[in-house]
């Protein structure tokens, strides 16, 4: 009789529609839902897809896009679905946290905004690496922001595990993600303060800790500054010269100097 069951079990699992099986996540407020479904888990994850209701009208239905990641940008956590109101206008905006995939890679936040234009949502994406992004209120006008690092000095100046990610703000405004990092100069100040902290406890592996540091002070305006302790460090024998060029370089580069 046992076997007669699982026999008949079996057979009901066999012949069950995929989607009996996807799971589910979602996130509602001001009369906007927005769901992400799926099949499988991590690497196996596929069929992932966002809806997004107003009143109860689905006005976005669409496969969540996999770029930057190996098959499927996965979910993040238990909860990666967020209402936010990114412009601070009273909209009704969703964002995906995501994951690609890899032991030093890579958060992914995927954002949908309302659009007249297309009378839908319409999406951008940005890959915050290593380094993750909060979603947060951290300044005066009501809106979040995403509170991260700048992925660009890691495993560039040191070994990997060793680097220092100077922070980074940014914004999201006319359907894409502005830096706003110096318009928060207290916080910034504070980040510069513990990578050189850590740098004069750690001098002799610290390269990725004061390039870090560089970056925030950069940020500040405070270049000369910069100039002027890096050349120290070089002529204490903490720093090389050639590091210094290829700091200042990358420093150039990202728009810091």
């Amino acid at each position: 009789m046992r076997r007669v069951i699982l026999t008949a079990i079996l057979a009901l699992v066999l012949l069950a529609p995929a989607s009996a099986f996807a799971t589910s996540t979602s996130a509602s407020a001001g009369g906007v839902e927005a769901t992400l479904s799926y099949n499988g888990a991590g690497i196996t994850i596929k069929n992932e897809r966002l809806t997004i209701e107003q009143n109860g009208k689905v006005v976005y239905n669409e496969a969540v896009p996999a770029t930057g990641c190996f098959k499927a940008c996965v979910p993040n956590d238990k909860h990666p679905v967020h209402i936010s109101d990114l412009y601070g206008d009273g909209s009704e905006d969703v964002v995906l946290d995501l994951f690609s995939g890899g032991a030093d890679c890579c958060t992914i936040e995927d954002v949908y905004v309302p659009s007249a234009a297309v009378n839908s949502y319409v999406l951008d994406t940005r890959n915050f690496g290593e380094a993750g992004a909060t979603l947060a209120n951290i300044g005066p006008d009501g809106r979040p922001e995403f509170v991260s690092a700048n992925n660009a000095f890691y495993c560039t100046f040191t070994a990997c595990a060793a680097s220092g990610l100077p922070l980074q703000i940014l914004e999201f405004s006319g359907e894409r993600f502005i830096d706003v990092t110096k318009l928060h100069p207290k916080l910034v100040a504070a980040d510069a303060s513990r990578w050189i902290k850590l740098y004069y406890k750690y001098p002799s592996n610290g390269s990725g800790l004061i390039a870090a540091w560089a970056a925030d002070e950069d940020n500040l305006g405070l270049e000369s500054t910069v100039s002027t302790v890096l050349h120290l460090q070089v002529a204490d024998h903490h720093l090389k010269a050639n590091f210094v060029a290829s700091l200042q370089r990358v420093l150039k580069q990202h728009g810091y100097s």
